[in-house]
Order: structure tokens, then C-alpha cells, then sequence
């Protein structure tokens, strides 16, 4: 891939970015890297990523800068953020003028449910998308396995994995590192185009049922707990989360409860070439990283 053949990848700092911009480096990929701030390039420049974009997506003078020279470009919208929608217009019009091949998009399962306002969000994107006169690919990943680490000091500690929504509520989840392996394959080829893609594992499971994998897994038991919404807002908002994120998180919890989130690991599957990882498989890998 030359100079002028390089993949933008927006939100290169996340846990996304980050895992999608390895999964394109093994494959010898060329790229440029938007991030927020200067910090968040340090592991990216461990991977051997040397071009960056460093600002607020909002700037479209930056956002200009950062297509030239540029093949496809991938977004990773910001989590939770209210100028979601902006955000990606400023993108596709400074894709458009210099004419970037094709725009990916990270969006999410079920954007069609307006409910959940970031959701809703993301289906306004890919609504601009279709308008856009730019050649597109959608990628709509469900819930990350990998989010359940965030509650591994208290299941670990205290054997208690506590959530602010039903424990009986049914999510598909899907492995980061399958979704990164799969839009490294949709970045780098070039028959994607017009596509959607439903990027989901093989089982939608509660958190009772994760609860009941992790006491296997672990050797001890664990308990799945509803935990208090209102108590959980006001420690969200007290450790400093926007009052934006924080409602737009209840609505999402709220929804989760009253319908789950369903999806299908077909499409998953056949852009991987293999059956997507499971649940089991990912508890185990992750349990032997930490022994």
C-alpha cells in the first residue's frame, strides 16, 4: 500500500480503534490514526503507527487534513457523545471532496431502535451515509464480551456481578477481536461495498447464565445482582460521566430490560471464514491471562 493508499482510522485511541489498527498492522496495512489527544498515541505508536491526526473531530479544517491521501476511511464514533450526527456529516463531506473510496462505519446492533438515543444516532448517520454519494460500508457490532471486565474486580473480590438493568435480560455479545478481524477484512477488500453487516457471536445470554459460566470458570461461585438505576447514576455522575451519557446509559438499560437485544451470528461467520468466538472460549482465554 504506497503513501497515498493509507486507511483513516477515526477514534484510533479506544479499546476499538485500538484492536482494529492491530488486527490492519498484521496485515501490513498502511494508516493514519485520529485521536483525541497526544497521549493516546503512545500503544499506537508501539504497534508502528507513525501518522497521526491529533483533535476534536468536530474540526472540520482537521477533518480535511486528515483525508487526503487517504483510501477508505473507518469511523469509530465517540462513545455517548450529542454531536454524534455533526460529527460524521464534517466526515463523509471532507471524505466526499477528496474523494476517499469508500466510508466504513462503525455503527451498532439495532440502530433502529429509537429508545436508545445513541442508537437512533447512529441509524441518522447511516441514513447520511445512503444520501452521501459516497461508496459505504455499515458494521453493526452488538454488546462486547470484553465490557465484562470492567466488573471483574467485584466478580473476582466479592463474586458478585452487579448491573443496572434485569439479570434475566437476553444480549448478544460478540468478541472486540472478532469485530476487528472482520473490519480489517472489510477495510482491505473491495467487495464490501453497499454492504450492511450484523457482527454478532453465537449465543445472546443474561447475566444470570454469565454468572453461572464465570462460578465454572472461576472455581467459585458468582452471583448476577440487579443493582439500584438511581444508585448507579448518581455515582456515575459524582465520578465526573456527562449528565448526556448518563441518561442516555438509562435509556439503554431500560430498554435492555424490557427487551433484550437479540442478533445473528451468520454474517459474523462469513466474514471470518470460522465460527465467531464464543462466550466459554473468550472466559477461558481470558481467565488463562490472568493466571
Amino acid at each position: 500500500m504506497s503513501e497515498t493508499d493509507k486507511i483513516l482510522i477515526t477514534g484510533a485511541g479506544g479499546k476499538t480503534g485500538l484492536a482494529v489498527c492491530a488486527a490492519l498492522i498484521e496485515k501490513g496495512a498502511a494508516l493514519r490514526a485520529w485521536v483525541r489527544r497526544d497521549a493516546n498515541t503512545a500503544p499506537l505508536r508501539q504497534m508502528g503507527v507513525d501518522d497521526f491526526i491529533v483533535g476534536d473531530l468536530l474540526d472540520f479544517s482537521l477533518a480535511e487534513r486528515a483525508m487526503r491521501g487517504i483510501r477508505v476511511v473507518y469511523h469509530i464514533p465517540p462513545n455517548m457523545h450529542p454531536d454524534e450526527l455533526r460529527i460524521a456529516e464534517n466526515l463523509i463531506r471532507a471524505a466526499r471532496s477528496n474523494e476517499v473510496l469508500r466510508f466504513v462505519y462503525h455503527s451498532v446492533l439495532h440502530p433502529q431502535a429509537e429508545e436508545m438515543p445513541h442508537h437512533w444516532q447512529k441509524l441518522r448517520v447511516e441514513e447520511r451515509l445512503f444520501t452521501s454519494g459516497v461508496d459505504f460500508t455499515i458494521l453493526q457490532p452488538a454488546v462486547y464480551m470484553q465490557n465484562l471486565l470492567g466488573y471483574w474486580q467485584s466478580i473476582e473480590r466479592d463474586g458478585v456481578y452487579g448491573i443496572p438493568y434485569s439479570i434475566d435480560a437476553p444480549l448478544s455479545q460478540v468478541d472486540l477481536a472478532d469485530v476487528a478481524e472482520a473490519a480489517a477484512s472489510v477495510l482491505l477488500e473491495e467487495s464490501h461495498s453497499c454492504a450492511i453487516y450484523e457482527l454478532c457471536g453465537p449465543e445472546a445470554l443474561s447475566a444470570r447464565e454469565a454468572a453461572q459460566r464465570l462460578s465454572q470458570y472461576l472455581g467459585k461461585p458468582v452471583e448476577a445482582v440487579e443493582i439500584d438505576r438511581d444508585a448507579w447514576q448518581r455515582k456515575m455522575l459524582a465520578g465526573g460521566m456527562s449528565e448526556y451519557a448518563v441518561n442516555t446509559l438509562l435509556k439503554m438499560f431500560l430498554y435492555y430490560e424490557n427487551y433484550g437485544m437479540r442478533g445473528n451470528p451468520n454474517v459474523l461467520r462469513m466474514l471470518l471464514g470460522r465460527n465467531p468466538t464464543t462466550f466459554d472460549e473468550f472466559l477461558s482465554a481470558e481467565i488463562q491471562k490472568l493466571d
